[in-house]
């Protein structure tokens, strides 16, 4: 048998034979890393010996990082991170002179052009050097190991039994941290109290609750004065100085309904009124063809209780919210206590007793508005709960409609179905051909 067929050209013949020579290279990213590098930002001016060191974090004792200068001191490290849902990143290049790019193109003069390295951060997160008062870094020492004894600076740095301390135990015995020693140890005997033991050398240190309180509370003042930050103003004092709406007024009026033949009479008003909550009832007669009706209404308005708090409290209010801050993000949980006696008791600077009478005052309206919101709801529940028994008794009888009209179409046979589709109009009904016939006329 034979078949036909095409004969292959020389065209299609090269074409299967060579290979295809555009071939798409894709580049390789590097895999990442596990433990990528961190963006920090130092301050200005600091010295070449200043080094990063490991230390308890003063509030929970947990291991922070610190920047230690020799000449400027302690700086804790602040996170600055962008929001989750900004999609962002690093991308970190190296810095590129003059005289290292006529370095790289002598060097690189034989050899192949090789391209800068960089790095790209998944996270943008920064972290800001910012001042800390040395105290702060100083008060574990103080709390823990033998707490209510006289010791002296060396003591409590040096020969202490907490734990992470190495670090910095190591950069204070160099010579060149010397002058942030002296620093610290001036510090140190801002919050403690002082004994001396004749020589002027070697003093000895114990913790004072009452000179912590009063540096807390000058730290405060500061705050107060340069502005708190907008989050904090709004959360912790607008919403605590706000006083609820509490008084309602309610205006008389009467409602009368009478013939226009009726003689009205003069309607008599009885008002009372209180503190939290005042009240009016007014009555209307009217005789009229031995019929008497009597209604009455009333009109709600609100007003303010009290007004604005003086500058005064808000003043405190101020003071105080720094206050907690600091000792909650600086100050070991076992102070907590002592710092608030002393904050109460007449040895504090600032007197904090108008703020807890006002704030005492605010939360009693706050808990009578709840009360008198709480008897608003379930009047409107009792009014709704009547309307939802007529809208359920409408939503039930529809739905049994609705069922018999199903039961109904099942029971119809489909000859029934098809005429009820039709167009019936204009015709007569089968039952009109079996009425009786109307009466013949008579001639």
């Amino acid at each position: 048998m034979k078949t036909r067929s095409k004969k292959t050209t020389k065209a299609t013949a090269t074409k299967k034979e060579t290979p295809e020579q555009d071939s798409i290279t894709a580049k390789e990213l590097a895999a990442s890393v596990a433990a990528p590098p961190h963006v920090f930002v130092l301050p200005k001016g600091a010295s070449s010996e200043a080094r990063i060191i490991t230390l308890p974090d003063p509030a929970s004792s947990s291991p922070s990082r610190y920047l230690v200068c020799p000449e400027k001191g302690f700086y804790e490290f602040t996170r600055v991170a962008a929001p989750k849902k900004a999609c962002r990143s690093w991308l970190l290049a190296p810095q590129n002179n003059g005289d290292a790019k006529i370095e790289n193109s002598e060097r690189q003069e034989d050899s192949e052009e090789q391209e800068p390295e960089g790095y790209v951060l998944e996270k943008p997160d920064m972290f800001v050097a910012t001042p800390i008062d040395p105290l702060f870094v100083l008060l574990p020492l103080l709390v823990g190991g033998e707490a209510g004894s006289y010791l002296t600076f060396s003591d409590f740095v040096f020969a202490t039994e907490k734990e992470g301390l190495a670090q910095l135990q190591q950069l204070l015995r160099q010579n060149t941290f010397a002058k942030l020693e002296k620093s610290m140890e001036a510090r140190i005997g801002v919050i403690c109290d002082c004994l001396d033991m004749g020589d002027g050398e070697d003093k000895m240190y114990k913790l004072s609750a009452s000179k912590l309180a009063t540096v807390l509370l000058s730290k405060a003042n500061n705050m107060v004065k340069r502005g708190l930050p907008i989050s904090m103003e709004e959360r912790f004092v607008k919403q605590a100085l706000e006083v609820p709406v509490l008084s309602i007024r309610r205006g008389e009026s009467s409602v009368s309904i009478a013939p226009e033949d009726a003689t009205s009479v003069p309607s008599s008003d009885n008002t009372a009124t209180g503190t939290s909550q005042e009240s009016s009832t007014s009555t209307s007669t009217v005789t009229s063809n031995n019929t008497t009706t009597s209604t009455a209404a009333s009109s709600v308005a609100t007003t303010p209780v009290e007004a604005q708090p003086a500058d005064d409290i808000a003043n405190l209010l101020r003071v105080r919210t720094g206050l907690d801050f600091l000792v909650t993000s600086y100050v070991a949980p076992s102070l907590h206590t002592a710092i608030q006696d002393v904050c109460k008791s007449s040895v504090s600077s600032v007197d904090f007793a108008p703020l807890d009478k006002h704030l005492e005052h605010v939360a009693g309206l706050k808990k009578q508005a709840q009360v008198l919101r709480s008897l608003s709801d379930n009047i409107s529940r009792k009014r709704g709960a009547d309307d939802d028994e007529e809208a359920l008794d409408k939503a039930e009888a529809k739905r049994k409609k609705k069922e018999e009209d199903e039961i109904k179409k099942k029971n119809m046979s489909r000859g029934v179905q098809q005429l009820a589709k039709a167009d019936t109009s204009g015709m007569k009904k089968l039952s009109s051909f079996f009425t009786k016939a109307p009466p013949k006329k008579k001639a």
